[in-house]
């Protein structure tokens, strides 16, 4: 029998530093307000972005984007751009910043641990000469994020080591039905349908 004493959830930052210690300071102090040589070079390389905005009730969002490295555009030390490309038509991060400036940004290299984290406001943007230069595959984009970097830091890699994310040998697809089945059921279409909807997928990547 566990003789693990009961601790009531805490309620509070204070509470919280009570219960588990204060937070660590070298962590702390390497949060910036803008972004340095070495989170430059870290854009630069990296191909992917996971952006998280919420709307004016609160109700988040977290979207992937992605490109070949450079895809994300460095203004100057405390601004940069992503582009939006075409998909779902949905717009749900461009619709939260609409209603909602503030947005935080997780930046991933293939096969490094270590991460990135901006946070800040965004603004949507679309003067030509600026999607322009967002441009991927012969297109421009389709609209722009600008963010304004209110923090800028590098995030440490124990979740990553323990998920053993980037083990090779654990890489693997997702096992179960098909994308286009998995479509048909939980939009009540007919079985017959999801063949239909795995060529429509399969066409559909190609274009990106």
């Amino acid at each position: 029998m566990s003789t693990a004493i009961a601790q009531s959830v805490p309620q509070s930052t204070h509470e919280l530093a009570e219960r588990f210690g204060d937070p660590d300071q070298l962590a702390v102090k390497h949060k910036l307000p803008y972004i340095d040589e070495a989170a430059a070079r870290f854009l630069e390389q990296c191909p992917f972005v996971i952006v998280s905005t919420a709307d004016t009730q609160g109700r988040c969002d977290a979207s992937p984007k992605g490109d070949p490295p450079g895809f994300i555009k460095i203004a100057d030390k405390h601004t940069l751009y992503l582009p939006d490309r075409a998909g779902n038509k949905m717009f749900q991060s461009i619709s939260n910043i609409l209603e909602n400036p503030h947005v935080g940004l997780l930046f991933l290299i293939p096969g490094e641990e270590w991460t990135m984290r901006i946070n800040g406001r965004a603004r949507i943007a679309d003067e030509p000469q600026l999607l322009e230069k967002l441009s991927a595959r012969g297109r421009p984009a389709q609209l722009a994020i600008e963010v304004t970097v209110e923090e800028c830091y590098f995030h440490c890699p124990k979740s990553f080591k323990r998920a053993e994310l980037w083990n090779a040998e654990k890489f693997h697809r997702y096992e179960g039905d098909s994308w286009g089945a998995i479509l048909a059921q939980r939009t009540e279409m007919e079985k017959r349908k999801a063949a239909e909807l795995d060529t429509l997928i399969e066409e559909s990547v190609k274009n990106l």
